[in-house]
């Protein structure tokens, strides 16, 4: 088995259909879908089983988050790379055989990959897109999780070394500190497909936390990543960097949800001490816009 799409998911039956058929159509056929069903209480293993694939395999487990949902789709992988597909996003056609090309291409196989994609609005108008040739720079993630989940490609092996940190606290942010670790040891290479599809929908997980509670997982994630990355705590460019991303990603997803202006107000406040630097970014104007 070649690629292992591992999806996790908890009542989304309404959505996850779409995300399974977007798989399942790929030209490229040596692949193995995952469904790690997160305590789900609707119609979700009617739905798989219904959709009768060989290929598509169904767990049930209790509620424990997706960190550990994917962990435990990981544990249960064939495939020689895995793919942690949200069950609210979808491939472009041809996206897996694209993939493989790329990979096969090389003369020694990456291991780490980030492979591209387009966010929607619901009326399917394009809304951003993100991708690149090359190397990507460690340096960037300092700022935010520019890779997302569903766009990067992890050779089995290499994931076995780090996982996705089980600590529930770090829930919204567990891959952008998993890519953090993983790239501080590692190469990731960049294949501009941008044939990920995500939808900026208002059932988003980030969209259904109440402020402060946003705030305390990004207070916490910022501890977190102070305390253990090296290049992170050793840098006074790298921390300011941080510290700016943080904070503008919490004001930004605050002002988002529109319930406590003030607490975003305060974010971008501290965004902006951290590293004023943040008025010149594209995230800043994305702040303002929903505040006003």
């Amino acid at each position: 088995m070649f690629f292992s799409i591992i999806i996790p998911t908890y009542n989304r039956v309404f959505i996850l259909k779409e995300t399974l058929l977007s798989v399942i159509s790929q030209s490229f056929a040596d692949f193995e879908i995952i469904v790690v069903d997160d305590g789900s209480t609707d119609d979700t293993r009617e739905m798989v089983a219904g959709l009768n694939e060989n290929n598509l395999h169904y767990y049930y487990k209790e509620n424990e988050e997706r960190s550990i949902a994917r962990n435990f789709g990981a544990d249960h992988a064939t495939g020689k790379y895995l793919i942690f597909l949200d069950s609210d996003d979808k491939m472009k056609p041809g996206y897996l055989l694209s993939v493989y090309a790329f990979l096969l291409g090389k003369q020694f196989e990456p291991k780490f990959i980030f492979t591209g994609y387009v966010i929607l609005n619901p009326d399917q108008k394009p809304l951003y897109e993100y991708g690149m040739e090359g190397f990507f720079n460690p340096s960037k993630l300092f700022y935010g999780n520019f890779l997302g989940c569903s766009s990067v490609v992890v050779d089995t092996t290499l994931f076995k070394k780090y996982y996705f940190s089980a600590e529930k606290g770090l829930i919204l942010f567990e891959d952008w500190e998993l890519w953090l670790r993983i790239i501080a040891e590692n190469k990731l290479y960049c294949y501009p497909a941008k044939s990920i599809v995500m939808i900026n929908h208002g059932n988003r997980s980030v969209l259904n936390y109440d402020p402060t509670e946003i705030r305390a997982r990004i207070l916490l994630f910022k501890n977190h990543v102070l305390k253990t990355s090296l290049a992170v705590r050793t840098s006074f460019f790298h921390r300011r960097t941080f510290l700016m991303g943080t904070y503008s990603y919490s004001a930004l997803h605050i002002a988002m949800t529109k319930k406590n202006r003030a607490l975003a107000v305060k974010h971008l406040a501290l965004s902006f001490i951290s590293c004023p630097l943040i008025i010149f970014k594209r995230r800043f104007f994305g702040i303002i816009k929903h505040l006003f």
